[in-house]
This record gives structure tokens, sequence and C-alpha cells, in this order.
């Protein structure tokens, strides 16, 4: 049997009351706490232009909301569109283990469908949790070679789970996910050349993906067929996307119904690439160790490989970001922040905040070297390790094994809620804030997912 008959029997068979009572209030926080983002996100340029752009195309107007407006578009767009608005600020959750950013994909996705669909609460969070469990997998299973292959691996696996979360709520058959999945393997894209000049099309990742994923689900119902061996065939996703020699196939169906992924998703405390957080960690404890920049004449950073291509390389253009998104992804200018500041915000990353003199003068003591392979215990964590030299000759050195907001070390309830809150104020009023917060919380028992949709209109 294949790995996608696999993957669909599984799928397919996946019920509410099957999931374990952790992992869907697991999914639950999750949601919550991408749509908090997402209303952020609404206030941000490029979720503007993303929205103008879907606008101006004929026939996206429908009945589905843009969150935090008063715009309504098919579903499909507004899965598009609501992904940007969540993925934009980089301030989204990270399956770290499998590098990928899925509850940005899914919660528009299964938002608009399941609106679509009339679902329930517990059919949304059954196709969230569908989506996740395959999606992780997805990136696992690829020994992290997406990003060796410059793919964003957000994009590569974060179709396919989105397909299972599709297909799910359309009642798909084994046979239908099966095609489904296929399909997916001529869909799956996104590169990782955005950092070059620091562009906006990594939010359209997810974007894409959810409408994408929509729209093959409708086409694997009505027939369309894909390719059973999407995955491990002579020219597969692992062949033509990543690394054959480093991936894991069997990785795909491990432990299905026993180990759920959805648990080990990583909510973010720092609206920045989350490769760094480990080193901003670090910063924030020597700052709190009262290190001062005056003191230091130099900070050295020890990084995974991977992590370095996103935050460290070329480090020319890390010291001085060119704008306020590139900011996001310059250990440098983070470190800088976690010993001037003693953390980073949405403020952080302003035009204003990026050209501060004091931050960018620490930016500039910062020097890299790639850690030994297998020492650091990336990806399941994003740890930091930081070696500062004095100006009297001492050096300190700082290590964070576990990045602050992994399951390993999460962030608790109320910082949750707290983040939520900070992310809506300014979009939504208090009582609005409120509303859409508790009914989140409670989203297993609303019988019908447009208690809370109608909610996300401006």
């Amino acid at each position: 049997m294949t790995y996608s008959r696999q993957i669909s029997d599984f799928i397919c068979a996946l019920r509410f009351d099957t999931i374990p009572e952790s992992t869907t209030v697991r999914a639950r926080q999750l949601m919550t706490d991408t749509l908090g983002v997402g209303l952020a996100g609404t206030r941000h340029p490029n979720f503007q232009a993303a929205l103008m752009g879907v606008l101006a195309i004929p026939g996206t107007g429908g009945d589905h909301p843009v969150i935090g407006t008063d715009c309504r578009l098919t579903a499909p767009y507004a899965a598009l569109v609501n992904g940007v608005a969540c993925h934009v600020l980089d301030f989204d959750d990270t399956h770290t283990a499998s590098i990928v950013h899925g509850s940005a994909i899914l919660t528009p996705l299964v938002l608009a469908l399941g609106e679509e669909v009339s679902a329930s609460g517990p059919e949304v969070l059954t196709a969230f949790v569908a989506g996740w469990e395959v999606a992780a997998r997805v990136g696992i299973a690829s020994g992290n070679s997406f990003h060796n292959r410059g793919f964003h691996s957000t994009a590569i696996a974060g179709i396919f789970g989105a397909t299972a979360a599709a297909g799910k709520l359309l009642g798909l058959t084994a046979c239908q996910m099966t095609n489904a999945l296929g399909l997916c393997g001529s869909q799956a894209a996104g590169i990782t050349e955005f950092l070059s000049n620091n562009s906006s099309s990594k939010g359209y990742h997810v974007g894409w993906a959810a409408r994408t994923a929509m729209e093959i689900a409708y086409l694997a119902r009505a027939g369309a067929t894909g390719p059973a061996t999407v995955f491990e065939g002579a020219n597969g996703l692992f062949s033509t996307h990543g690394l054959p020699e480093i991936s894991r196939p069997e990785a795909l169906v491990e432990d299905f119904g026993k180990r759920w992924e959805t648990e080990n998703v990583s909510i973010k405390p720092y609206p920045c690439c989350h490769f760094a957080h480990g080193a901003l960690d670090c910063a924030i404890a020597l700052k709190e160790d009262g290190i001062t920049p005056d003191r230091i004449e130099r900070v050295h950073a020890i990084i995974d490989e991977v992590a370095a291509g996103f935050v460290c390389k070329p480090i020319e253009s890390k010291y001085v970001p060119s704008n306020a998104y590139g900011a996001k992804f310059s250990l440098p200018y983070l470190v800088g922040l976690g010993l001037i500041d003693g953390g980073a915000d949405l403020s952080s990353f302003s035009d204003t905040a990026i050209t501060r003199k004091d931050i960018l003068d620490v930016a500039r003591k910062v020097t890299y070297e790639d850690a030994e392979k297998g020492t650091t215990g990336f990806p399941k964590y994003f740890p930091g390790h930081l070696i500062v030299k004095l100006t009297d000759g001492q050096v300190i050195e700082k290590r964070v094994a576990i990045n602050r907001g992994n399951p390993d070390l999460p962030l608790s309830d109320d910082e949750v809620a707290a983040k939520f809150y900070g992310n809506v104020a300014g979009v939504l009023s208090e009582a609005r804030a409120k509303t859409i917060f508790e009914k989140l919380v409670a989203l297993d028992k609303l019988k019908e997912i447009t208690g809370l949709t109608r909610e996300l209109i401006d």
C-alpha cells in the first residue's frame, strides 16, 4: 500500500472522539493564537496589497469574511488572503521538528471551508488536527531537506496537510483523498529566495497553500486523479523537492493515532524568524545578568547551518536590514534588540526602529559560525549559544537549549491569552475580542462554525 493511501485511510477514519483531549485543547489554542496574529497582520501593508490584488481579480467576491475587514470573498480566496494575514508578521507558530508554519495555512482554510459546508466546531477541529498530523510528518520525513534544496518547508509540506484538512471537511473517500494528495505534488511550491531582497512572497506561500488545497479537494471529489506514489516514486516529492539520501518516507505514517504532532507545535513569543529565538533568549538573559552594550567587544553566535542560512547569511546584509521585514531575519539585529530592549515585540520592527543607532552598533559586533551537525538539538529545538567577549577581556558564554514557547518550555495559558489580546488591540474592541476569544476556547462546543466566523468581520 502506498504512503498516500495509508495517510488517506487514517484521515478518513479520524473522528473527533478518537482524538485525545490534550490534542484538541492544543488545537484550539493554536487556532486562537493564529487568529490573533492574523488580525494584527491585517494592518500590515503587505496584507493590504494582497487584499487589494485579490479584490481586483474578477469573480473573487463572495460570502466569506476577510478577518478584521468588512470584505467578503469566495472561500478559496478568503483562505488565501487570511493566510497572508496570519503569516505576514512572522508571529505564527512552528512545528519545529518539521520546520513548518502550519496553523497559518490550516486556520484560514478550515474556517472558510468549514463555513462553506456548515461544519460544526468539532468537525473544524478534526480537520485542523488532520492537517497538522500530515503536514508535520511530511516535513519530518523529508529530513528537513526541503530547505537544503531552496524550498520553503511550510509551502511544500503545508499543502499536503491543507489538502488533508480540506478533504476531511468535504468528506472525501480514501480513494479520493489519495488522488488529492497525488495532485498536491504538482502544486507543492515556494522558494526561499525571498531572503535575497526581503520581499513579501513568503506570506503568500501559506495563502496559496490554503487556497490551492481547497481547489484540489474539490477536484478530487469530482474525479480528478493524481499519482499514488507522490511521495516515494522515482519522481516523487522527496526526489524532486528533497534529498533522497536523508529523507525517510516511512516517517510519513509512523505512530499515526499514537503520537499527535499537533501537540508538538511551538507558539512564538517574538514576532520574528523562529530560528533566531534561542539566540534572542540568550541576549535577553545577558541583559538580565547586567551585561550592557558599552561593555561588549564582540558577540559570537554558534548556530545550526540551516538556521544560519536564514538569519546570518550573508552577514553584511544582516548588519543593516534593508527593511522592517528583513530585520525579522537578522540575527545581529535581534541580538541587539535583546541586549538593549530586553525583548522584541511588533514595535521592534517598524521602519523607524530598524534604524536605531544603538541597536545597529551592537549588531555590528555580532559574528557567527555554523554549529557542528547533531550537537544542538536542532530542529526539535531552536537553541541559542552566544559567546560574549567584554572590553575588559572577560568572556561570558550563554546557552539556551530549548527556545521559549517550545512544547518542552511552553508559554503559559495566560501568556498565550495576553499575546492574543495584545495582537487584536486596535483592531477589535475589547468586548469583541473577548467574544472571539471565548468562542475559540469553546470551539469544541460550537454547533456551527458560522457562530465564530461572523464575529471576524470588522
